[in-house]
């Protein structure tokens, strides 16, 4: 079985070492419960070389991209699957930022813009010149995708792990405290249907979220897919997250999910 290695850092107010982030810690408790054997370490460089296909690194998305590009390999799932496109409910497209923020008819349109590059910068809605402030890279003119701007009143992450949805988690109050999200709730069997046309899919992840979202005018709609390797836990249990990261680290280094039980 291989070991998870565990970012921490030294808390100066209680003195001691503790994970280095939130979902950091989630994932270590789930972890322990599992029975896995967990290093802690403070930068990647001291663990890099150390660590197999068998092993997983619990630290942000730019280290565990580091160490997948050590063993070849390049994390991807795309945000609006083919497969899964009818429950989109709006139209999405490819352009570049620069092209937008060139074009007073494109950054006012009020469009969503989000990078196709993961997290070169936050997804967001582009009403205005000072909107694209955090946007741009002065090497680099990103690709991103741009979409019809969705009025939603609430937001859910679907934990799906082997198949199944373990948790459906709410999100939306994170985002937004004025949209009063508790009022509302998504359609359980358009959520199923997701997942009837998901399961079908041949390239899908063993573990992700389906991130889904209920607008003004009702409809129960798809918000994205993210890979479970780069997953905020948004309340999941700590032995689902820790399985649900095993799971995609295993499937990515083409091993054995050891915690698949």
């Amino acid at each position: 079985m291989g070991k998870v290695y565990l970012k921490t850092k030294f808390d100066n107010e209680i003195k001691m070492e503790i994970p280095h982030s939130v979902n950091i810690a989630n994932a270590m408790y789930g972890f322990r419960e599992l029975g896995a054997e967990i290093i802690p370490y403070h930068m990647i460089d001291e663990i890099y070389d150390k660590v197999t296909r068998e092993d997983i690194v619990l630290d942000y998305i730019a280290q565990c991209n580091s160490i997948f590009v050590k063993f070849g390999i390049t994390p991807r799932i795309p945000d609006y699957p083919d497969v899964l496109k009818p429950f989109l409910g709006r139209r999405i497209w490819k352009d570049t930022i620069n092209s937008i923020s060139r074009n007073e008819e494109k950054w006012s349109a009020g469009y969503f813009v989000k990078p196709v590059i993961s997290k070169a910068f936050t997804g967001k809605i582009i009403g205005s010149i000072s909107d694209l402030v955090g946007c741009g890279n002065y090497s680099e003119d990103y690709e991103v995708l741009v979409s019809e701007p969705l009025d939603i009143c609430a937001e859910w992450r679907c934990f799906i792990l082997y198949d199944e949805i373990v948790d459906v988690r709410p999100y939306g109050l994170l985002l937004d405290k004025s949209r009063k999200s508790y009022k509302y709730h998504y359609d359980f069997k358009v959520l199923d249907s997701m997942m009837e046309v998901f399961v079908k899919w041949e390239e899908r992840p063993v573990a992700c979220s389906m991130d889904i979202c209920v607008t003004k005018d009702g409809k129960t709609l798809l918000v994205e897919l993210n890979d479970s390797y780069a997953l905020g836990c948004y309340g999941l249990a700590s032995i689902f997250y820790a399985k649900l990261i095993s799971a995609r680290w295993s499937q990515l280094m083409g091993v054995r999910d050891e915690f698949h039980f």
